[in-house]
């Protein structure tokens, strides 16, 4: 990979499929983004292509039935603090500003950036799998900050990152030209009945199941709420839909022309679209 002022580099990734899109005129290089974390260097590319093959398109919905749920995370974090505590008591130890205090932080660096790595993996699966096979999606906007006050709770929430799986969803079902809908984070869906919307306020979180005290309808309290969100979603999707002839405020977007030398080196202009290219291996 060759970037400006720099010049050709190796990466790990292969390239040959961003290669060939490149050269068939199929995607365009926009802008690169560098950065270092956990002792390693990284390099984002923004890229502009062209639509999804046929093939990779949404499938056909298949409403009421359970596509897929998931049980059992990693806990990536809860997994490492044994070593997180070791590697954290090994940099207390060492003295400030000495070669074998740096050697242990970037120890312990390293091994946070595999703990995100762990994480950040699992939740890529997950969206992949929802994208792939939902063409609309509804997720819950749950006040997380407020979650978090509860120290029981906290620790396993934090290491969900319900926030980076919302994230990723969002970004790869646009890739798919497939809508997200943000449902209200008041609306009581584990507490509403999906077969007849009867409100059961006394259901805790300890109740896995479901019982209707109105219809005496039993499900599991996950399925129920899903099969709520589905039908909000039903009923808001038109609301929702953006207008394709509204104009929205452009992103990527580039320093106009005119406008000086650049200051930064992560910083690009016009000239740098579509200069980054990538060598053979």
């Amino acid at each position: 990979m060759t970037l400006p002022g720099i010049g050709a580099i190796k990466v790990h990734d292969d390239t040959r499929g961003l290669r060939r899109l490149l050269a068939t005129g199929r995607a365009r290089v926009l802008f690169a983004t560098v950065t270092r974390r956990g002792g390693r260097w990284r390099i984002s590319l923004n890229v502009e292509a062209a639509d999804l093959h046929p093939a990779a398109q949404h499938m056909r919905r298949n409403d009421g039935e359970e596509s897929l749920r998931v049980v059992t995370a990693p806990r990536a974090l809860r997994t490492a603090q044994p070593v997180t505590r070791r590697l954290g008591k090994a940099v207390s130890r060492k003295v400030e500003g000495s070669a074998r205090r740096r050697a242990a932080v970037r120890r312990l660096a390293r091994h946070h950036e595999r703990v995100r790595a762990r994480r950040h993996h699992f939740l890529h699966q997950v969206s992949n799998a929802l994208v792939k096979t939902h063409d609309r999606l509804v997720i819950e906007d749950l006040n997380i900050t407020g979650m978090l006050a509860n120290h029981r709770l906290a620790a396993a929430i934090s290491d969900a990152a319900w926030g980076q799986l919302a994230r990723q969803i969002t970004y790869k079902q646009t890739w798919r030209g497939g809508t997200v809908l943000i449902a209200d984070r008041w609306l009581p869906s584990s507490k509403t009945c999906s077969a007849c919307g009867h409100l059961v306020a006394a259901l805790t979180l300890a109740d896995r199941d479901f019982v209707c005290d109105g219809c005496g309808h039993q499900i599991d309290r996950d399925l129920n709420a899903a099969v709520n969100l589905a039908t909000w979603g039903e009923n808001h999707y038109l609301s929702q839909v953006p207008d394709p002839e509204a104009r929205g405020r452009a992103t990527n977007a580039h320093r106009p022309e005119g406008s000086g030398r650049r200051t930064r080196a992560d910083e690009t202009s016009r000239d740098d679209v579509g200069t980054l290219t990538a060598t053979a291996p």
